[in-house]
C-alpha cells in the first residue's frame, strides 16, 4: 500500500504516513490531554495540549523505530526493503521477498518486539533517574 504522506528516509528506509494515522494521534492526544490535567491542575492549557502531542509524536517515533528494527535486520540478511508506512493501529515495513530459512525469518520477526522493549526499558530508566512517580489511580 503507498504511503499517503512521505516522512523521508531515516536509515536508508522510506518512511511514509498514512491518512488513517492523523485520527489515531488526534485520539491519542485528546486523551492525553485529560490524563495530564487530571494529574497535573496546576500545568496551563498550552503545557498540557504541548505535553499530549509530544507524547503522541513520540509515541509514534517509538513505532517508526519498531518497523526499523524488523527493516534493518531484512537489510542485514540481504533482503530489499521498500519502505515503512505508519497506519492508524501500528506500521509494517514492506519486505520485498521471503527470508531464506526459518532461523532468518524469526531475526526478522522478533527485532521489531526486541527494539520496542529496549525502548521500553530505556524509558524506564530514564523516568527512575529523573525522579518520575507515577500518581496513584484514584
Amino acid at each position: 500500500m503507498r504511503a499517503s504522506i512521505s516522512l523521508g528516509r531515516w536509515f536508508g528506509v522510506p518512511v511514509g504516513l498514512h491518512y488513517s494515522w492523523f485520527v489515531i494521534a488526534w485520539l491519542i492526544t485528546l486523551s492525553l490531554t485529560r490524563q495530564f490535567a487530571a494529574f497535573n491542575p496546576s500545568w496551563s492549557p498550552a503545557l498540557i495540549w504541548g505535553s499530549a502531542a509530544l507524547t503522541a509524536v513520540l509515541f509514534f517515533v517509538c513505532i517508526v523505530l519498531h518497523e526499523l528494527a524488523h527493516a534493518s535486520v531484512a537489510r542485514l540478511s540481504g533482503l530489499p526493503v521498500r519502505g515503512i508506512t505508519l497506519f492508524a493501529l501500528g506500521g509494517i515495513a514492506q519486505i520485498e521477498k521471503d527470508a531464506g530459512t526459518p532461523g532468518k525469518e524469526f531475526s526478522i520477526a522478533i527485532a521489531g518486539p526486541v527494539a520496542s522493549i529496549a525502548i521500553g526499558i530505556i524509558c524506564r530508566i530514564m523516568a527512575g533517574s529523573a525522579a518520575f512517580v507515577v500518581p496513584a489511580a484514584a
